[in-house]
């Protein structure tokens, strides 16, 4: 079952990495603004704010392999249907519904490895994070090959929806675990709303989320239209983002457990200030990829810890912790990417980054304040 959770959250999150990359394309192919692109972004969020949310809660209550199976079919449709949307309107409609349900198989997948494994939690979060950032390296590597071939922008979300299909008979043959949760010991939803460290750590990951889509998505579009790199090249280099927060995330997998959790965040965040600012500010278009292989360094490991930790609230309710973290991730991702295209048609894409290293300061401090309140809280009373 691991592997097949691995690969839910890698074809959710390397769909995810497919729209990014594609982007200059897009608006070439179908004459739209930088808004219109960034709207495409909010209606993949807005899907799965939806179904990764809800998805994973309901994952609590039924039959894991069942709800599995059925939105990985519904997901393969939605990609297809993209590659055939005649239109900006068809294609928002398109990436609406795969979103919907494309969400859920990796907030599902990612509850059970939290059900799987409950006592290492930071290790496995960072292992089923590491596959999720190589599905975002595949994906614009996928939609650079295709371009470099002579294809279209949409033929990378059509193969991808073959992968899919393969997963859905993977399902059929791999043994999935129920909730581990009893319904008599169910702590209700509503508390778990109201519980401060889940609000805090929801808070943090709707930050997040505007460090890390905020700087992957535009990435592509910055090197092409502002930078003068072809679109083939400047969709590669979102990869060289992820080889950074690929390396990270692997580390953290095996130094979890001898560094402290507050002593690996406070230097990736450290890294990751230092090197977004100095990316904004560097002449040289090989010294910007470099710093954003640093960058990705740094704030990778910053989603599968606060994850780790927020979950230790409710090891027996994996799902409903992790639906609504899921939940803020897709709130987020409706926000930001939105907000920066919104910047950058006025004020150019290097600009509107300055928006993320604000956003990079406050997840920071938020995160140190973090620490110290659940530090205190735990500390016994004398």
């Amino acid at each position: 079952m691991p592997h097949a959770s691995f690969a839910s959250n890698l074809l959710w999150v390397m769909v995810i990495g497919l729209l990014g990359p594609s982007v200059p394309a897009i608006v070439q192919g179908l004459g739209i603004s930088y808004a219109q692109a960034g709207f495409l972004f909010t209606l993949l969020s807005l899907g799965s704010l939806f179904g990764s949310s809800v998805g994973a809660i309901v994952s609590d209550y039924v039959n894991r392999k069942r709800i599995l199976i059925t939105f990985c079919g519904l997901f393969g449709v939605g990609l297809v249907s993209v590659g055939f949307a005649p239109g900006y309107i068809a294609l928002c409609a398109s990436v609406f519904v795969f979103s919907l349900f494309g969400g859920p198989i990796g907030s599902i997948g990612q509850s059970i490895m939290l059900d799987m494994y409950p006592d290492q939690r930071g290790r496995y979060l960072s292992l089923q994070t590491l596959f999720a950032a190589v599905g975002s390296f595949i994906a614009p590597l996928l939609v650079a090959a295709n371009i470099a071939g002579g294809l279209s922008w949409r033929w990378p979300f059509v193969e991808t929806a073959a992968l899919v299909f393969l997963l859905l008979m993977a399902v059929f043959f791999v043994r999935i675990p129920d909730s581990a949760a009893k319904h008599s010991r169910r702590t209700p939803l509503r508390s778990i709303m109201r519980n401060p460290n889940m609000v805090i750590a929801a808070v943090l990951i709707f930050i997040y989320v505007g460090v890390d889509l905020g700087f992957s998505y535009w990435l592509a579009e910055y090197f092409n239209a502002e930078l003068g790199v072809s679109v083939r090249l400047s969709s590669a280099a979102v990869s060289i983002f992820l080889v950074g927060m690929i390396s990270s995330r692997l580390v953290t997998s095996r130094v979890i457990k001898r560094v402290a959790t507050k002593r690996i965040l406070i230097t990736g965040l450290s890294l990751a200030s230092v090197s977004l600012l100095a990316f904004i500010l560097a002449p040289s278009v090989w010294l910007k990829a470099v710093l954003a292989c640093t960058y990705g360094l740094g704030i990778g490991p910053v989603f599968p810890l606060i994850v780790a930790k927020a979950s230790e609230e409710y090891p027996q309710q994996s799902g409903a912790v992790t639906g609504l973290l899921f939940g803020c991730v897709s709130l987020g991702g409706m926000v930001s990417p939105l907000l920066l295209g919104i910047l950058a048609s006025n004020v150019g894409i290097e600009r509107s980054y300055f928006l993320t290293f604000a956003l990079l300061i406050l997840l920071f401090a938020g995160l140190l304040g973090w620490i110290r309140s659940r530090r205190r809280v735990s500390e016994p009373v004398i």
